[in-house]
This record gives structure tokens, C-alpha cells and sequence, in this order.
């Protein structure tokens, strides 16, 4: 049975998002899009589908504080990146991500 959450999530407009993101504990990657349910980070470097990791990034440079969140990798283009769905995103940082998506 299809999770109407997820299907939300999934179905949730992508904007581009080209930002410098910390994969903590890795390093930096880029990003290309951002969505209230993920993101899509350049990697040439395999992270393996189900593997967790934490994120850390600004929406915008003058942020005073960053986004600090977990995530799950979807699924990897290998060699060329991985979509990352987000797991704990608190209700504070969700609406500022709404409120960038709705500003692009």
C-alpha cells in the first residue's frame, strides 16, 4: 500500500537549488535541486540507496543559522549523483524551505 506521505513528498514541486551542501562526516557536494521532501546532491561518489546521512546547508547565504537534517538515500545515478529524501525535518526549518520554494 502506497504511504499517502510519501507520495506527498514525491509529488512536491522541485525548485533548482545550486548550493555548496555538507554531507557531515563526508564532505562538501553540490546540489542541484531542493524540494519540502529532499534534495538532489551531485556525487561522483556511490552513497549506497537506504543509507542514511546528515545534511547541513543554507537556503540562502545570509542565513544566520544552517539546516541541519537527516536524509535517506533514494536512489544513485552512478557516477553522477544521488536524490535524498529527508527524514526529521523539523517544522521550523520545513517552512523555511516553503517559504524559499515559494520565493524561486
Amino acid at each position: 500500500m502506497a504511504d499517502p506521505k510519501n507520495d506527498e513528498r514525491r509529488n512536491s514541486g522541485r525548485v533548482p537549488f545550486d548550493k555548496e551542501v555538507e554531507v557531515v562526516g563526508v564532505g562538501m557536494h553540490r546540489s542541484s535541486d531542493i524540494s519540502i521532501g529532499g534534495m538532489y546532491l551531485n556525487a561522483k561518489q556511490g552513497f549506497p540507496p537506504g543509507n542514511p546521512i546528515t545534511l547541513r546547508f543554507k537556503l540562502q547565504d545570509a542565513d544566520a543559522q544552517p539546516i541541519q537534517v537527516r536524509a535517506r538515500v533514494l536512489y544513485t545515478h552512478k557516477g553522477v549523483g544521488i536524490g535524498l529524501g529527508f527524514i526529521d525535518l523539523n517544522s521550523d526549518d520545513l517552512a523555511r524551505i516553503v517559504k524559499f520554494i515559494e520565493q524561486v
